[in-house]
């Protein structure tokens, strides 16, 4: 699982709704987990701060995730960036999408507190990233999600997108042989004991 947040927020209620249920409410394989569109629309209508509302993803490889996991880690996760508020403080609209061959939660949150109707910024990238990323590790590895912190993941070599062709070519040649120099070969790798290996557990607004 990842979590993304979208750099998103400054227009109108309609946008982000529109963009997670359909205009007419019928996008193929979106489906209203939390909240009401309407009402959601409208707090974010409402607002007169620069950045009207909070708009984030969470991404999973995995596709059959029981409902009751789902509706635990959409608990679990408002938890975590709304620490210190009560429910009836905030507003969060979640809405699953499944059409871009993956699952995701995805949700917007008016970025207004209702009972003051101050500001309320849910994240904050310099203050908050570390608690939602230690929110994230701890999640993949209770419930086993795919990690993109998981080593066997992580490309072995970083390359620039606007590298000429042949380069990246060249470069992922140079990856893939260093690679093979490091792997054991079959017999010596037959030879060792076998170990247990545990678990480590864009859509646009």
């Amino acid at each position: 699982m990842i979590v993304q947040f979208f750099n998103r927020g400054k227009g109108g209620g309609s946008g982000p709704i529109d963009y997670l249920l359909g205009k007419d409410r019928d996008r193929e394989e979106a489906r209203l987990l939390r909240g009401d569109p309407e009402e959601t629309a409208a707090l974010i209508n409402s607002s007169d701060y620069a950045k009207k509302y909070t708009a984030c993803c969470l991404s999973f490889e995995e596709s059959n995730i029981p409902a009751e996991q789902k509706h635990a880690l959409m608990d679990s996760f408002e938890e975590c960036i709304f620490a210190g508020l009560d429910k009836d403080q905030y507003n969060c609209l979640w809405v699953e999408h499944r059409d871009k061959g993956r699952l995701e939660l995805n949700f917007v949150i008016p970025n207004i507190e209702l009972l003051s109707g101050k500001r309320l910024q849910p994240y904050y990238y310099a203050a908050d990233r570390g608690r939602v990323d230690a929110w994230r590790t701890m999640q993949n590895l209770t419930h086993g999600y795919s990690d993109p912190d998981d080593p066997a993941k992580r490309q072995s070599m970083t390359q620039a997108k606007d590298l000429p062709r042949n380069t990246q070519e060249a470069a992922q040649s140079i990856t893939e042989h260093h690679r093979r120099l490091r792997s054991p070969s079959p017999i010596r790798q037959a030879k060792k004991p076998r170990r247990r290996a545990g678990n480590a557990g864009k859509g646009r607004f």
